[in-house]
């Protein structure tokens, strides 16, 4: 990091491998700490550590000259954590509640049985209030465990489309299932 911030970055918009590296030794163990403070996972503040890096690399041609390598990392490292957060509180992990029940008792209760019908029911009421497109969205990505990008490919839709119809979709569930 001896050379000037402008002839780094600009270096780094040319493929340096070298100028990358060097930026890695000098910001990775600061982008973990505030990864580290931010998400209390080890595992998860190391993922943001690549995927900061990473993004970096392959936005290298967009970077502007005149820039703050710094504050750019930083602020990719926050909008990971952020969607990350967002994705964790979107979730509506039904299939995962199920998994942890059954390893609790691999023979359900009465009681679970009936607890798994009514969510079950729930979520069945609450697709019926859906549009069409809407339902065939969210069961494609919760029940099919698909990606928002096959969703997309599938269905002939933008990827963004597809995002604001499970985000949507989401907030309803969300609002339903909180009301019951």
């Amino acid at each position: 990091m001896n050379d000037t911030p402008d002839g780094y970055i600009a270096r780094l918009k040319e493929g340096s491998y070298e100028v990358f590296s060097d930026l890695y030794a000098h910001y990775s163990n600061r982008l973990y700490g505030f990864a580290m403070a931010q998400t209390k996972n080890n595992a998860l503040a190391e993922d943001i550590v690549q995927e900061a890096f990473l993004k970096l690399w392959n936005t290298r041609q967009q970077l502007d000259c005149y820039g703050n390598v710094h504050a750019l990392l930083f602020t990719i490292a926050r909008n990971l954590i952020i969607d990350g957060f967002r994705k964790r509180i979107a979730q509506i992990d039904f299939e995962e509640y199920r998994q942890a029940c059954h390893k609790m008792s691999p023979i359900p209760t009465p009681e679970e049985q009936v607890n798994y019908h009514e969510v079950v029911e729930q979520v069945e009421q609450t697709k019926r209030h859906l549009s069409k497109r809407a339902c065939q969205i969210y069961e494609m990505s919760r029940e099919k465990n698909m990606t928002i990008q096959e969703i997309a490919d599938s269905l002939n839709l933008s990827s963004q489309t597809v995002k604001n119809y499970l985000t949507s979709t989401l907030k309803v569930f969300r609002r339903e299932l909180k009301q019951r």
